[in-house]
C-alpha cells in the first residue's frame, strides 16, 4: 500500500510492493489525493473486495486483516439501517465503518491487524492513516512534498526518495491527517497501551491465559485460503499450533532446520507428533554477506537480532508460499508479554515490572513485528500473531510477577503452565532460548562477519540512506 497527499503518478512504487499483494494491484485518486494498492487475497478472493475499494465518500487502502468483523458490522448495520453488503470480506466492513460512524468511533472499535490509508469527500483534500493497536502492520510517513504513506520503505526509494530523517513512522494505535494543499499532519492517539494490575495468583492466571489464547486463535482461525503455522519448538509456537488444530485438523506446520541435532528441531518434532500435525523441515543454510544484505533490503532495518531472525523466516516464507500457503501463524509476541529475554532483568528493575513489559510491548512497532510482516510478506505470506489479540495483551499486563514467572530460570512459568499435559513435557518444561540461537545461527555468522552490527547498519544507509 502507498498513499500521496497531492496527485502524483504511483506506478513504480505499487510496482515495488507487488510481493506483498501479487493477486491485484492499482491505483485511485479522489480529491487531490491518490492511493495505490497491491493485494494479497485472503478473505472474499473476489474481484469484487480488490482495492482501492469505494464505500460512499470513502476511498480505502486497507493492508491487513480484521478479526472482528461480525462486531463492526452490526454497529454500521445500526447506524444505517437497511444497509446492504456488496462482499463477504473485511474491506468493505472497514470502509463502511470509516464512513457511516467516522473514525473517531470505528477505529478503536477494529480488533486487527492493520494499516489504513483513506480519504472522505465530505473532506476532500485531506489524506488519513491509522495503524492498528500494536503496529503488527508497518506504516511508514514520508515528510517531503507531497508527504506519502507506504507500507514499505521501497514504495519512496522506487520514487526516487531518500529515506533517512524524513522518514517517520505512524506509531500503533494512531491516526494521522495530513492536508495535501499545506502537507501539514495531525496526529490523534485511538487507542494506548496500559498495563492495569489485578491479583493473581499462577495457578488462576495459567487457567485465565489458557482460555484467552483459545479465544484469540478462534477469532483469528478466518481465511477462505489455506493457511499454515511455525512450530519453532518453543512453547509459544507450540501453543498456537495446538489450539489450531481445534479449527485445522490437518495442519500443516513448518519449523527451520540449519542444525539437525538441535534441541529445538527435536522439539518440534516432538511437539508435531504429540498434537497430530505435519511438520515440514525447512532447511536454511548459512547466509553469507550477501545473503545478510538482501535481508536488511527485505525488512528494511538493522537490527542485529532483527536481521538474524529474518533470514531463516525468509526461507520459511518461500517455502510456505510454494506449497500453496498464504497465511501462517506464529508466536511472535509472547515474550514481549512476559519480560522473558534475559536482557530484561536490567531494564525491569529500573523501570518496574507492569510499566517495563508495557513500553517492551510497545517498542515492537519499529522492531519484532514489522520484521514479522515484511519478512514473510516478502513471499506474499501474511503472519498472525494470536498473543497480541487484545484480551491477550490486556491479561498479560494485568498479572503481577509472581503470577508469570517462576524464579529466573523460568520466565514464562504461566504460559508453560497453562500447556502443561497438553505439549510435550520437553516444551512445557524447556528454558527460554533465542531463535537464530537455538539454531545455531548466531555463531555462523559470527565466524564470517567480523562486525554484524556495523555491517548490517551500514547496508541499511547503501538502500536506504
Amino acid at each position: 500500500m502507498v498513499a500521496a497527499a497531492g496527485r502524483l503518478d504511483l506506478g513504480r512504487a505499487v510496482t515495488a510492493l507487488a510481493h506483498r499483494g501479487p493477486d491485484a494491484a492499482a491505483v485511485a485518486e479522489s480529491g487531490g489525493v491518490t492511493l495505490g494498492h497491491t493485494r494479497l487475497a485472503i478473505q472474499d478472493p473476489q474481484e469484487r473486495s480488490d482495492q482501492p475499494y469505494r464505500d460512499g465518500p470513502v476511498l480505502l487502502a486497507y493492508n491487513g486483516e480484521l478479526f472482528n468483523t461480525p462486531v463492526v458490522r452490526r454497529m454500521v448495520e445500526r447506524a444505517e439501517p437497511g444497509r446492504t453488503w456488496q462482499t463477504s470480506g473485511d474491506t468493505e466492513v472497514v470502509a463502511a465503518a470509516l464512513a457511516v460512524l467516522g473514525p473517531g468511533r470505528a477505529l478503536p472499535a477494529l480488533d486487527g491487524m492493520f494499516a489504513l490509508t483513506w480519504t472522505d469527500d465530505r473532506g476532500p483534500g485531506v489524506l488519513h492513516a491509522a495503524r492498528d493497536r500494536h503496529g503488527e502492520v508497518p506504516l511508514h510517513v514520508h515528510r517531503a512534498r507531497p508527504v506519502l504513506y507506504a507500507s514499505e520503505l521501497k514504495a519512496f526509494t522506487a520514487l526516487g526518495r531518500r529515506c533517512g530523517p524524513a522518514v517517520l513512522d505512524v506509531g500503533p494505535g494512531e491516526w494521522w491527517s495530513t492536508d495535501a494543499a499545506t502537507g501539514a499532519t495531525s496526529r490523534r492517539a485511538f487507542h494506548r497501551l496500559t498495563a492495569h494490575p489485578a491479583d493473581w495468583t499462577l495457578d488462576n492466571a495459567a487457567d485465565a491465559l489458557a482460555g484467552a489464547l483459545e479465544r484469540a486463535v478462534d477469532r483469528r482461525a478466518i481465511a477462505d485460503v489455506p493457511v499454515c503455522s511455525l512450530l519453532s519448538g518453543g512453547i509459544d509456537s507450540a501453543a498456537i499450533a495446538l489450539e489450531l488444530t481445534r479449527h485445522y485438523p490437518d495442519l500443516v506446520c513448518y519449523t527451520a532446520r540449519l542444525d539437525p541435532r538441535s534441541r529445538d528441531l527435536r522439539c518440534a518434532r516432538e511437539t508435531a507428533e504429540r498434537i497430530g500435525v505435519k511438520l515440514v523441515e525447512v532447511d536454511i543454510p548459512p547466509p553469507t554477506a550477501d545473503d545478510l544484505a538482501r535481508t536488511v533490503g527485505h525488512i528494511e532495518m538493522d537490527y542485529k537480532a532483527q536481521v538474524e531472525i529474518a533470514w531463516p523466516c525468509l526461507a520459511l516464507a518461500a517455502a510456505i508460499r510454494s506449497d500453496g500457503f498464504k497465511v501462517t501463524y506464529t508466536g511472535e509476541g509472547s515474550d514481549e508479554l512476559w519480560a522473558s529475554y534475559g536482557f530484561a532483568y536490567h531494564g525491569l528493575a529500573k523501570a518496574g515490572w507492569f510499566a517495563y513489559r508495557r513500553d517492551l510491548v510497545a517498542a515492537q512497532a519499529r522492531r519484532n513485528f514489522p520484521r514479522v510482516n515484511k519478512a514473510f510478506m516478502a513471499h506474499g505470506v501474511e503472519g498472525r500473531l494470536p498473543f497480541l489479540d487484545p484480551d491477550v495483551v490486556d491479561l498479560a499486563l494485568s498479572l503481577p510477577r509472581h503470577a508469570v514467572q517462576d524464579g529466573r530460570a523460568r520466565p514464562k512459568a504461566v504460559l508453560q503452565r497453562a500447556y502443561r499435559g497438553r505439549l510435550p513435557d520437553s516444551v512445557t518444561t524447556r528454558p527460554k532460548v533465542a531463535f537464530q540461537d537455538g539454531l545455531g545461527l548466531k555463531t555462523l555468522i559470527s565466524e564470517s562477519l567480523p562486525d554484524p552490527a556495523r555491517y548490517y547498519r551500514a547496508e541499511h544507509r547503501r538502500l536506504y540512506g
